[in-house]
């Protein structure tokens, strides 16, 4: 298999930026990994909290312990309009993603036409 496609198969499988590891491209690979964990982070902060806020309100007993009410709320606080930075790390981490199969995929191709030049 080319090396232009097996690491963009390992970007776009395993990890943005393993295969720029893979290519050996050390710096590059760890910062889309980099990148990519700081933006789950954060996306993850940001569910827990709300999700602490939900379970607050239960305890209090301002929402219901019934499937339904907890349902609407944890709807509701989906659609909260402090989604907006939610859905802007969100397409931060999509476009890191592409960005790193089609870099994984350029300098598998580099490396690929210098094999053929060796050859």
């Amino acid at each position: 298999m080319k090396k232009s496609i097996y690491a963009a198969m390992l970007s776009g499988i395993i990890c943005p930026g393993s295969g720029q590891l893979w290519l050996g491209k050390k710096l590059l690979g760890w910062g889309f990994i980099s990148i990519s964990l700081l933006c789950v982070l954060v996306i993850m902060n940001q569910i827990i909290s709300r999700a602490q806020v939900i379970a607050e309100q239960i305890l209090a007993g301002e929402i219901g312990n019934d499937l339904s009410s907890i349902y609407a709320a944890v709807s509701g606080a989906a659609l909260d309009t402090a989604g907006a930075s939610m859905s802007a790390l969100t397409w931060v981490f999509l476009a890191n993603w592409g960005l790193s199969i089609i870099s994984a995929f350029w300098l598998g191709a580099q490396q690929d036409k210098q094999l053929q030049l060796q050859k």
